[in-house]
């Protein structure tokens, strides 16, 4: 079984495709390649799940035989730290153990060059073209440092932030933190900031306190959702595993979806901050975030899935904020990767500029700029259903679905169908799970729904994964 990389890194369910020899061979190949780029040190570090700690030793045991002065993380810590870390250390690279937001059964690696940002096609593929190409070389006298890296990360928020918003907002923020590397980091900050924080599913748990699956978004957030209302806190924030993606809630409880947010954060750093340059998002992402953009005179970029893509033109220009539906963001001035830790400070530091609720500040966008609607399916599949979907979007021509004529096909990323209407439904197949995600646009929730009920029944599958 050949080690791929997906959008984000490689990933493996533990003992059966993630296995420690494997992990070793991976590990020798990245060391390689930093060599052959000229870098002489190396962050590592990893998230709470199982074996991540151990494996983040490991490791930088093992580079700091090639040679590496290794920059250890001290504790279990967020994407973005050790992306923070990277380029502030000036470091050829970060390894980073996490599987993101995957089901428990789950790790994997991430390796980020040194720009902080996910490593594109052409490096992940060198990197797989070194895999087991050499003996290992002889150790070489390398060194290893345990070091803090969340505080400078903190302290270089700052510079993004407009703390001063914070200042006597009274604000009251019920923060999950999924068991996850985000505890002790995001609660952190907002009390710092003068916000009341209370921290739920902040103790490492390698199962997720029973979670299947640890993403943040609205089918993960009820118990926060509850304990907004019941504690009448401002808003709700979480973070997954790494702390890369992010969900929110508003004062009542109702969820924030990434579709209505990244819009809403748009207009706020355009219009209240002064931020210029370019908006980016995947092309999963709600066209909302476009009119927007044309209100201000924003050019759009839309990329492919994976914030490697998003990155990569934070590398070339000054982006005022990147994004993609699965939640994860990234802002002007910030690292190119994404960050679940900045986008829940944006959020809190828009409800105490503006004196209102997320859920209200949403309300009033709709009215100035419309809706749209968006949801998206994980269905679960199995050898009967997966040719299903093959035969019907990825071999097949549909000319309607749900009643509506297609009135366009584009096969560059996945399957995007466009409907009649403004509508468009774009198939993908997950790359790390047996599954098919599937996006739904269209101009209201009922037609959102209508769409998903005949997509299910031509498809012959029961309800999506949660």
């Amino acid at each position: 079984m050949k080690i791929r990389f997906g959008t984000s890194g490689w990933r493996g369910i533990i003992a059966r495709e993630f296995t420690w020899d494997r992990v070793e061979m991976l590990v020798d190949a990245i060391s390689r390649w930093i060599t052959g780029q000229g870098g002489r040190s190396v962050v590592v570090g990893g998230d709470t799940r199982f074996l991540s700690p151990e494996l983040a030793g490991a490791t930088a045991e093992r580079m700091a035989g090639y040679g590496f002065r290794v920059f250890l993380s001290d504790r279990p810590v967020p994407t973005p730290v050790l992306s923070s870390a990277v380029r502030r250390l000036g470091a050829g690279g970060v390894v980073n153990f996490t599987a993101s937001h995957n089901p428990p059964l789950y790790n994997g690696i991430k390796f980020s060059p040194a720009d902080g940002g996910p490593a594109g096609q052409a490096v992940t593929e060198a990197i797989e073209g070194l895999l087991g190409s050499a003996e290992r070389p002889a150790a070489a006298a390398g060194s290893i440092e345990t070091v803090d890296i969340v505080t400078p990360y903190l302290a270089e928020l700052d510079s993004i932030l407009d703390t001063g918003r914070f200042a006597g907002a009274g604000l009251r923020v019920v923060y999950d933190a999924f068991s996850g590397t985000g505890s002790g980091v995001l609660d952190r900050k907002l009390m710092g900031l003068g916000a009341s924080v209370r921290t739920i599913n902040g103790d490492r748990d390698p199962l997720f306190a029973g979670r299947e699956h640890p993403e943040p978004n609205e089918a993960g957030l009820g118990q926060l959702a509850a304990e907004v209302v019941r504690s009448r806190g401002s808003m709700g924030a979480a973070t997954d595993g790494d702390a890369d993606r992010f969900g929110l809630v508003d004062s009542g409880g109702n969820y924030v979806s990434p579709h209505e947010f990244f819009p809403l954060l748009l207009d706020y750093l355009v219009s209240e901050r002064g931020f210029r340059g370019t908006a980016v998002r995947s092309l999963t992402t709600s066209s909302l975030l476009d009119r927007v953009a044309a209100r201000y005179g924003i050019p759009v970029v839309v990329t492919p899935v994976g914030f490697k893509y998003l990155g990569a033109v934070m590398t070339e220009r000054d982006v005022v904020l990147a994004c993609e539906e699965s939640g994860g963001m990234s802002v002007l001035g910030h690292v190119p990767e994404k960050d679940g830790i900045l986008a829940c400070l944006l959020a809190a530091e828009m409800v105490c500029a503006r004196g209102e609720c997320l859920g209200d500040q949403i309300r009033r966008m709709r009215s100035e700029f419309g809706t749209t609607c968006n949801r998206r399916l994980d269905l679960k599949l199995d050898d009967a259903s997966r040719r299903r979907v093959d035969t019907l979007f990825f071999e097949g021509d549909p000319r309607e679905l749900a009643g509506r004529a297609v009135t366009g096909v584009d096969r560059t990323e996945g399957v995007t169908l466009r409907l009649e209407g403004d509508e468009q439904v774009i198939v993908r197949m997950s790359g790390t799970e047996p599954l098919a995600r599937v996006y739904i646009q269209a101009p209201s929730p009922g037609e959102v729904e209508e769409i998903a009920a005949s997509l299910k029944r031509q498809l012959g599958l029961d309800d999506p994964a949660p």
